[in-house]
C-alpha cells in the first residue's frame, strides 16, 4: 500500500497528508531538468502555457520571458505526461478519493533564484467550483523546500466547513503577467484578517514528496529566499462519473 491508515486519517480530518518518497527521483531529475530548460527559453511551446513575470522587468539568459507557473505542460511533453499520470500518483489518488479518478488539470512552477515569488491562503475550488469529495490536489517537490524556500503552508481541517470562503483579488509582486496578452492579471486569496496563523503548518519536503490536499483546504506557498531555484509539479484529479 502506498498509503498508510494514518495518511487516511490524517487526510480525513486535517484536509491534507504527506506520502514521502512516493515518486522515484529518476523521474524528478526529468521533469526538474526539463522545467530549467523551460526557464531559459530552451523551447518551442505555445506562449498560452506560460505566467511570466513582469517582461519589463526580467528576462532570462537568453533575453527572453521568465516563466513563473507553466499551464497544463501534460499537453506538450511526455515527460510532463507521464508525471502528470505516474502510476503511484493515480492509486495514492484513487485511495483518498474512493474510486476510479481521471487527471483534472497540472501545472509546473517555477521559483527562480532571484525572484521571491509567494502565494496567499486560498481554496483552489474558489478557481475549480468542485464539490469537496470530488478532487483533490497533490503538489510534488521536485527540490528541498522549507521555510523560507518554497514550502507549502496549510491551515489543518479549514475543509471540514464545507464552504468556500470569502476571496479577495489582489496583484502579485512581482506580478504575474499572462504570456499571450502581456497583461498583468489578478489572483484570489483569503483576506488576512480571516487567518489563524497560529495553527499553521509548513511543510518540509524532499524531491519525490508529494502532499495530497482537498480542493477547499487553505493554502498557501512560501516565498523563496534560498537563492537557489526550486521547481514543483502540481496535479488535480477528481472522481470519474
Amino acid at each position: 500500500m502506498l498509503l498508510t491508515d494514518e495518511n487516511r486519517r490524517q487526510y480525513a480530518e486535517d484536509g491534507y497528508t504527506v506520502a514521502r518518497g512516493l515518486i522515484p527521483l529518476d523521474e524528478i531529475a526529468r521533469l526538474r531538468k526539463r522545467l530549467i530548460q523551460l526557464l531559459h527559453g530552451e523551447h518551442d511551446w505555445p506562449l498560452k502555457h506560460f505566467q511570466i513575470l513582469d517582461p519589463s522587468r526580467f528576462r532570462n539568459r537568453s533575453g527572453g520571458v521568465v516563466p513563473f507557473g507553466v499551464q497544463h505542460p501534460s499537453e506538450e511533453e511526455q515527460v510532463f505526461q507521464d508525471g502528470a499520470d505516474q502510476p503511484n500518483l493515480r492509486r495514492a489518488m484513487e485511495d483518498l478519493l474512493g474510486g476510479p479518478v481521471r487527471r483534472f488539470t497540472d501545472q509546473a512552477l517555477i521559483k527562480n533564484a532571484d525572484i521571491e515569488g509567494r502565494s496567499y491562503y486560498h481554496q483552489d475550488s474558489y478557481y475549480w467550483r468542485l464539490d469537496p469529495e470530488r478532487g483533490c490536489n497533490a503538489w510534488i517537490a521536485l527540490d528541498e523546500v522549507g521555510r523560507d524556500a518554497s514550502a507549502l503552508g496549510i491551515l489543518p481541517g479549514t475543509h471540514l466547513s464545507r464552504t468556500l470562503a470569502v476571496h479577495e483579488e489582489y496583484f502579485d509582486e512581482p506580478s504575474l503577467h499572462d504570456a499571450v496578452s502581456g497583461d498583468a492579471f489578478k489572483r484570489w486569496r483569503i483576506p488576512d484578517t480571516e487567518l489563524d496563523y497560529s495553527r499553521e503548518v509548513v511543510l518540509r519536503m524532499s524531491p519525490g514528496d508529494a502532499v495530497f490536499f482537498t480542493n477547499f483546504t487553505w493554502h498557501r506557498a512560501e516565498p523563496n529566499r534560498s537563492g537557489q531555484d526550486k521547481c514543483a509539479y502540481a496535479i488535480a484529479y477528481v472522481l470519474e462519473g
